[in-house]
């Protein structure tokens, strides 16, 4: 999922991941030219939920945008400013 998300970004997109010592990761960051970071979390669950660790790691680098990909087919709002969004729809977003 995470090189299919890469694949289909803008040219000069910058990926990476991103883990603190202390617990807080984001399993994808993508930088996309002359934006602030996105960042996505991936989730197998059709009900996901955001671990402390995401939350804090979004505090650290405080992205654009925030998304949970989840195996589900509807886009919804979860806490934080973060939407949860199938990963078709977020390929859409990217292209």
């Amino acid at each position: 999922m995470i090189e299919n998300l890469i694949s289909v970004s803008p040219s000069g997109t910058e990926a990476s991941f991103y883990r603190a010592s202390g617990g807080a990761e984001i399993d994808l960051i993508l930088a996309l030219p002359g934006r602030k970071p996105w960042a996505i979390e991936i989730k197998r669950s059709l009900e996901p939920r955001l671990s402390k660790g995401f939350r804090h790691a979004c505090a650290d680098i405080k992205p654009e945008a925030r998304f949970v990909v989840y195996p589900g087919s509807e886009r919804f709002k979860m806490s934080n400013g973060v939407d949860a969004i199938n990963v078709a729809e977020l390929a859409r977003l990217l292209a």
